[in-house]
């Protein structure tokens, strides 16, 4: 029986067996073909039974659609493939089912259309194998095909001949053909789709006698269908590839924290579609997968070598590091000079917390972070540690003094972490310890019932406890009274906080000098939202070191930026006193806005009530907006004042009581007493030295570099503003890309020719060098004390916990308006006294 009948039975049983959804009729393109050619010969798998029998099967190259025979009664009769493409089946009588699989094999043959020039042909001579590989590639885009590399031979190294294949050459072999067994999910492998089928398309390249290479043979026409739509061609491997170009694009977007699939967008907008990015997605996220494998093993050798150039660069950097005995790390501390320089100016007030996991070995990052003289948050030195024990803590607070010169600060503020705090009191017995209030209160919702959780009085009262109370023995009183208000008395969360008051509420800490700056919730957001930038779960530590250093950059900026509005601009005055313009002068910007504030409070709030002489010493009682009167004690020698308030002491700037009573002793300059050298704009033109004698300040890219990077800046802009002033003729437009062409053309013959390994572009793509041999292993078995304090990403995804989790997030947590100083729901953008207030 020929192929052709075979077709026309399977048609018929096709049209009475409804239930036979896997029979396709053969279509017969080439009448002459199917006379000739047997089932065999045509690649197909038949089954054929003279009765009922088992089972018979059979695999084979597929054929191009399917063939049912039956000449009696059978029941579920059908063939499959993966996918499905011929099966013949036929039976004399009742059988059981047959099974049937192949591979793929396309239905269609064509012979590639093109021009003449591009097409290869016997015979044809180049000058090399490159040569000759590059114009059969050209013509395979051309016509819309992939080339695979097949079988070569070389001879002392020079290949002798070599061939192209069409990508749907051959097929799969049997051991990935065998039938589907039953296997568990975890050990399920990925499905992957069938490209091959049969295609015998290709050309073979031969070394001729006089070193030249020539098309030895070429089987021009193809089993499948071409690519010829100009929407598809952009899916061509041969139209794919991560270029240089898009490394770097990627490169950029990672330094500043933009993840791959954001980076694609911005190539294909900026492209001007997805068909002239030049790759896809996926490409772009298999190149990072490689970068990432390749490093993996190295990670934190690179890391360490990367710090260990930074301090070859700049003798001003340091850094330490310890490896455990399998030689991995576990603990490591750097700071720039620029951070050593900065705690110099402003470490009397630390911050550290080690609650922020930023990479893929959950090492936690703890960085130390102080407040700079524009009330900006400024980084003070950094550590990674595997665990949060206290021996841990201690090398941390040992390693941060020895970099720091033994210089400890007066005000430490950190988490409840009872490691940290026992590690503290060992290492620095002379610095104060108090809690940061922001992790304290970012906890109140979760610790209370449903019906406080939502209640606007129960935060107005907290509010009022916590930052109205001004004494200890007013704090006590406000407290009780706000315990038996809202029945918390046998709260355990409470009474824990009720037992270290003196480190947290700011009624115990009102006369520590400049505890004031970091008492609020603001500051530790803000610390939160910086960090935000450049942290992620899934980072090695030579990519964390990307974001960081970018961050870095970033926030040195924004202070370079604030110190030049400082230079070359005045803030406005709102008063006609000469002490407002006097401050002007002294003050930044930022601290000059609330020292402005208390002189309008000053003019407009405050009265004398009561005046009295001692001597040299004058006392007043000021009255203001407030409740309270406070009582100035004024040394009329040198014209030191204190008040009652506090607020000179705890955040260095003059209160209004006190610009009150300076105003009205005919004093127009603050005398020196009252401006803080960290609060002026010429604080840090002292020049600062380590204990090795190097100058602490941060070396800039050299005068060669920063030209290259000048000229560069400029050849971009060129270039990208002729591409625009082209884009209004396609005449104009074909010019600039030939000259452009033409440019690169002779750019390459200037540039010495290096061929780039895949290792070689991993390191330009990561700044530094991948070593042979690793001597430092990543960090391994990470004891943390919970999961992620702070932030929540992928780990967050999916399942009920999780979910639970990110609903009790999103409860809203109270925080310090600015505008009421209450602890509210809101902020001074949005609250409701604003426009009372203005």
């Amino acid at each position: 029986m020929d192929l052709q009948q075979h077709s026309k039975q399977g048609d018929v049983e096709s049209e009475t067996d409804p239930m036979d959804t896997a029979s396709v009729a053969i279509p017969v393109e080439r009448q002459e073909c199917a006379d000739v050619l047997s089932v065999a010969e045509v690649n197909t798998a038949a089954y054929i039974s003279d009765g009922c029998s088992t089972p018979n099967f059979n695999k084979s190259i597929p054929l191009s659609g399917a063939a049912y025979m039956s000449d009696g009664c059978s029941t579920s009769n059908y063939s499959r493939s993966i996918p499905l493409s011929v099966a013949a089946y036929m039976s004399d009588g009742c059988s059981s089912p047959s099974y049937i699989r192949s591979i793929p094999f396309c239905d269609s043959s064509c012979t590639p259309e093109c021009d003449e020039e591009m097409k290869p042909a016997k015979g044809m001579e180049f000058e090399s194998l490159d040569d000759a590989e590059v114009f059969y590639r050209l013509y395979a885009i051309k016509v819309g095909f992939d080339v695979r590399v097949g079988q070569s031979r070389k001879v002392d190294g020079i290949a002798v001949w070599k061939r192209f294949y069409c990508n749907k050459e051959g097929e799969r072999s049997s051991e990935k053909e065998e039938a589907p067994k039953i296997m568990d999910i975890s050990t399920q492998k990925r499905n992957t789709r069938i490209v091959r089928c049969g295609c015998e398309a290709k050309v073979t390249v031969t070394r001729t006698p006089d070193n030249r290479y020539i098309y030895s043979d070429f089987v021009e026409r193809h089993t499948h269908a071409l690519v010829t739509t100009p929407a598809r061609k952009q899916f061509l491997k041969a139209n794919r590839k991560v270029s240089d170009k898009v490394k770097n694009s990627l490169l950029t977007c990672h330094k500043a924290s933009i993840g791959t699939s954001a980076a694609y967008r911005l190539l294909r907008v900026s492209e001007g579609g997805f068909e002239f990015a030049g790759c896809t997605l996926r490409d772009m996220q298999n190149f990072h997968r490689k970068v990432k494998c390749a490093i993996n093993s190295a990670d934190a050798q690179m890391f360490i070598e990367n710090l260990n150039r930074k301090k070859e660069a700049n003798p001003g950097f340091f850094f330490d590091y310890v490896l455990d005995d399998e030689k991995r790390l576990v603990r490591v501390f750097w700071a720039d000079a620029t951070c050593r320089k900065n705690y110099a100016h402003f470490g009397d007030v630390v911050s550290f917390d080690s609650t922020y996991k930023t990479n893929q070995y959950d090492m936690m990052f703890a960085p130390f972070t102080g407040v700079n003289h524009h009330k900006a948050c400024v980084m003070f030195g950094a550590a990674f540690i595997s665990n949060e024990k206290i021996e841990s803590y201690k090398w941390v607070f040992e390693t941060f003094l020895k970099a720091m010169g033994g210089k400890a600060p007066r005000l430490i503020i950190t988490d409840e972490d009872a490691s940290m705090k026992v590690a503290i009191e060992c290492i620095l017995p002379s610095t104060l310890h108090r809690l940061c209030m922001w992790h304290i209160i970012r906890k109140l919702p979760d610790k209370v019932g449903n019906s406080l959780k939502c209640n606007p009085e129960f935060y107005k009262r907290v509010n009022s406890c916590v930052w109205g109370s001004e004494t200890p023995n007013e704090f006590e009183a406000n407290w009780s009274s706000f315990i038996s208000e809202f029945g918390l008395e046998g709260n355990v969360w409470f009474e824990a906080k009720y037992h270290i008051r003196q480190k947290w509420i700011p009624a115990y800490c009102r006369d520590v000098y400049l505890a004031g700056i970091l008492r609020t919730t603001s500051r530790s957001e803000s610390e939160n939202n910086f960090f935000r930038h450049f942290i992620g779960f899934k980072y090695a530590l030579v990519e964390f070191w990307l974001r960081f250093s970018t961050a870095m950059e970033e926030q040195r900026h924004h202070e370079l930026e604030a110190d030049n509005a400082n230079l070359h601009s005045t803030p406005k005055l709102k008063t006609s006193w000469p002490i407002e313009k006097n401050g002007s002068e002294v003050f930044t910007h930022q601290v000059f806005t609330a020292f402005q504030r208390e002189v309008l409070a000053a003019r407009d709030h405050c009265f004398v009530e009561s005046t009295h002489h001692d001597g040299e010493l004058k006392t007043m009682e000021i009255s203001d907006d407030s409740t309270k009167l406070r009582v100035v004690n004024l040394n009329t020698s040198n014209m030191v004042a204190s008040c009652s308030c506090n607020l000179l002491q705890s955040i260095g700037v003059p209160c209004r009581h006190i610009i009150h009573v300076l105003r009205g002793a005919k004093v127009s300059e603050l005398p020196s007493h009252y401006v803080n050298k960290r609060w002026t704009k010429w604080c840090k033109k002292e020049a600062v030295f380590d204990g090795d004698g190097n100058l602490l300040e941060d070396k800039y890219i050299s005068s060669d570099d920063s030209e290259m990077l000048k000229l560069a800046s400029a050849a971009r802009n060129d270039m990208e503003e002729s591409i625009i002033l082209a884009a209004q003729s396609k005449d104009i437009m074909e010019l600039v890309r030939k000259s452009l062409a033409d440019l690169v053309l002779n750019v390459r013959k200037m540039v010495p020719e290096h061929q780039q390994t895949k290792q070689g572009e991993i390191e330009a793509f990561i700044g530094c060098s991948i070593p042979g041999q690793v001597d430092i292993l990543a960090p391994g078995n990470v004891e943390a004390k919970g999961r992620r304090k702070r932030f929540k990403g992928h780990a967050d995804k999916g399942g009920q916990r999780d979910i639970d989790a990110r609903k009790k997030r999103l409860q809203p947590t109270p925080r310090l308006c600015r505008m009421c100083n209450q602890m509210v729901l809101h902020d001074k953008r949005n609250c409701p006294n604003k426009h009372t207030a203005t």
